[in-house]
């Protein structure tokens, strides 16, 4: 019998480390986003909340075990400068009308660094598609994940880094643009994307 959307996705919660890295929906079903960037002024605490239709969690990909260092994404790799090491801030997995939507979101500031947001998202990419490799190679559990990316800034004029709609970035059209107050309390659901990858 094939694998469904629903069962794929339970089994995505009991292979990856839940307990470390995941963020789940409270008794709201808010998905609370929370993370610390670094400024000149000194530390700045952004929390993002999104409200959920079926069923959510987010993996927060680059927490650190201590101040400024991350573990590794792969442990048996050496992380240091590698393509690997690369990473956004959350992945969130979603369950949504018998298909399972991913979302690569990467927080910035008042500033958009291009290339390093590019790189970050590709490689987070990359990321889910090693984990969808990883789990069919020893499991033979298969379902596709409709991926989407997004860089989310405080920035006060975007729009030079970004397409005649203001919404995609000009050197990579597969990342979508949000200011923090057009995300903030909105439905994940309804996160805009023309730009779908498909994994599986």
């Amino acid at each position: 019998m094939a694998l469904d959307a629903q069962g794929y996705f339970q089994y995505l919660r009991s292979y990856l480390n839940m307990e470390y890295y995941a963020v789940e929906t409270n008794i709201h079903q808010e998905l609370l986003l929370k993370e610390k960037i670094y400024i000149p002024e000194g530390e700045k605490n952004i929390e993002v909340k999104l409200f959920v239709d079926g069923d959510a969690f987010a993996i927060k990909l680059d927490k650190e075990k201590s101040r400024g260092q991350h573990h590794p994404l792969f442990h048996f790799l050496d992380n240091e400068g590698k393509p690997w090491s690369k990473r956004c801030d959350f992945i969130i997995f979603h369950l949504h009308k018998r298909k399972i939507k991913v979302y690569c979101l990467e927080f910035k500031y008042k500033s958009l660094p291009v290339d390093s947001i590019i790189a970050q998202l590709k490689s987070s990419e990359d990321w889910c598609r090693s984990l969808w490799s990883i789990i069919n190679i020893y499991t033979a559990k298969k379902k596709r994940l409709n991926l989407t990316k997004y860089v989310l800034s405080f920035h006060e004029n975007p729009e030079r880094y970004l397409d005649d709609n203001n919404k995609y970035l000009t050197r990579d059209p597969s990342i979508r643009h949000y200011l923090y107050t057009e995300l903030d309390g909105t439905n994940l659901h309804e996160l805009e994307h023309v730009m779908v990858e498909s994994i599986g």
